[in-house]
């Protein structure tokens, strides 16, 4: 554990801190065994990998469909090269899933399944997803998404057919906390939302800190009526607990990691800290997508804070290759982990020596475990064809998968805010 944990209460009513208030913890899930089980299912593939795609080409999330689409071509174009999986070339088709206002998700579905794919890749919609992973499991096909990364999603599988490529929320917060270690940070604030998103991501950041010397500080959770000067006081010039014992040491960092309904209470936050002293290096937010990330830090105020994201960018090279797929694609968001996410299955289906979705999901944590690395899908089948264990490490990062199928280490997109409050690209940060 860290050092000390301190956890404040602040009640609105009362302009002094009182009383200490933890919140509940959600234990973070260890990763599993570096091998497959030693009882695989039966073949149930035909030798043909078949994947589907399910990208948003309508609806309010179009923009990212586009280079989704372009990103499985690639990749598949790259697996062929190598001589394919099983010796077969692999088979792709491709479906529109729309957004959650309509029910075309569910039709592209059913037509997947129908033409007998093995795997679909997407959609990352959260509220798709709810009403995806039902019919997965019903139609027993693995469900591979680049995003989505919240715990309320990672709690839709009960049968074990999602597997989330971009890392969670905690591998997130993780990350984040073991950077600012790197940093030298001494006391980290962690602000997030009151709800078991909130408490899962402040046991990842304790789990990620524990053995290092870094008191984890976490008050009450943000809320719409939260009053932040107060917040700001207690977390800068902390009280002593009894008035006999030292205080605790000011925060010299804060993570921000809020609920959807508490972004604009998170900057402000984040501005009441900063404007007594705090340095804006310290403050971090992640969030899910670039808007909601924008929310948290776009005050000119904030310059030099940094936010992170899932949906590392690309390489030239790659970049190259997606555009060569579609000239036309306006972002690249995504792309790198819906690549590794074909690159995985087709190793999977490898170790299997069979492509039925049983066996993919089977021999998915395989597939990138701790065994000779390889960075494609060609390399990692001259590592399997030698009798060794493959380790995929892919364009977005390490591909390590824990129990609940979510990637294990994070590696993200690293923006920082501008003089003039706006959120600029800063590499990536992570394993």
């Amino acid at each position: 554990m860290p050092r000390a944990l301190a956890a404040l209460a602040l009640p609105l009513a009362v302009a002094a801190l009182v009383g200490c208030t933890a919140l509940e913890q959600t234990a973070t899930p260890s990763p599993v065994p570096s091998s497959a089980p030693a009882s695989p299912p039966p073949p149930s593939g035909d030798g043909v990998l078949r994947i589907g795609t399910l990208a948003p080409l309508t609806g309010a999330q179009a923009s990212l469909g586009p280079v989704q689409v372009a990103a499985v071509e690639v990749a598949v174009r790259q697996i062929d090269a190598a001589g394919g999986v099983l010796g077969a070339p692999v088979e792709v088709v491709h479906r529109n899933a729309a957004d959650a206002s309509s029910q075309q998700a569910e039709a592209a579905f059913a037509d997947l399944v129908e033409r007998g794919v093995d795997v679909v890749i997407g959609p990352s919609e959260p509220a798709l997803l709810e009403r995806l992973v039902p019919l997965a499991a019903e139609a027993g096909v693995a469900l591979l998404v680049p995003g989505a990364g919240t715990a309320a999603v990672g709690a839709l599988d009960e049968t074990g057919v999602l597997v989330r490529v971009s890392p969670p929320a905690t591998a997130q917060a993780a990350a984040v906390a073991r950077s600012l270690v790197a940093d030298g940070v001494d006391s980290l604030a962690v602000l997030t939302g009151a709800d078991d998103e909130g408490a899962a991501i402040v046991a990842a950041v304790e789990a990620a800190l524990e053995g290092t010397e870094v008191d984890v500080v976490v008050p009450e959770p943000l809320a719409a009526a939260t009053d932040v000067d107060q917040l700001a006081t207690a977390l800068l010039e902390p009280e002593p607990g009894d008035g006999e014992e030292a205080a605790p040491d000011p925060v010299d960092a804060v993570l921000l990691a809020p609920g959807p309904d508490a972004l604009v209470v998170a900057r402000e936050a984040a501005v009441a800290l900063v404007d007594p002293g705090l340095d804006a290096e310290g403050v971090w937010a992640l969030a899910p997508d670039v808007s909601s990330l924008t929310a948290i830090l776009a005050a000119a105020e904030l310059e030099g804070a940094s936010g992170v994201r899932p949906g590392v960018p690309v390489d030239d090279a790659f970049r190259a290759l997606l555009r060569q797929s579609d000239p036309g694609i306006a972002t690249t968001i995504f792309a790198a982990e819906v690549a590794d996410a074909v690159a995985l299955v087709a190793v999977a289906a490898e170790l299997a020596s069979d492509d039925g979705a049983a066996s993919l999901l089977h021999f998915l944590p395989a597939a990138a475990a701790d065994g000779v690395p390889c960075t494609s899908f060609g390399a990692c089948l001259d590592v399997i064809q030698q009798d060794r264990d493959p380790d995929l490490d892919g364009r977005s990062g390490l591909l390590t998968l824990n129990a609940d199928g979510d990637v294990v280490d994070a590696r993200l997109q690293h923006l920082i805010v501008t003089s003039t409050g706006e959120l600029a690209p800063e590499g990536s940060l992570g394993d």
